[in-house]
């Protein structure tokens, strides 16, 4: 049988962008014990919460 005559089912049937917005906002607390993680992850999925006031803050 030929690879391309397979049907493969996606293993996430939704898209990357609806689960970043399902993505809970990050915890001050643990966005100032881990500034780097926390920028990391406000950069690809950036919201407006109170994990940015702390990173700025620092």
């Amino acid at each position: 049988m030929a690879f391309d005559s397979a049907a493969y089912m996606p293993v996430a049937p939704s898209p990357v962008a609806a689960l970043i917005e399902a993505a809970v906002e990050p915890c001050p607390v643990w966005a100032a014990e881990n500034p780097d993680r926390a920028l990391a992850l406000l950069f690809v999925a950036p919201r407006a919460c109170a994990a940015v006031d702390v990173l700025v803050s620092l």
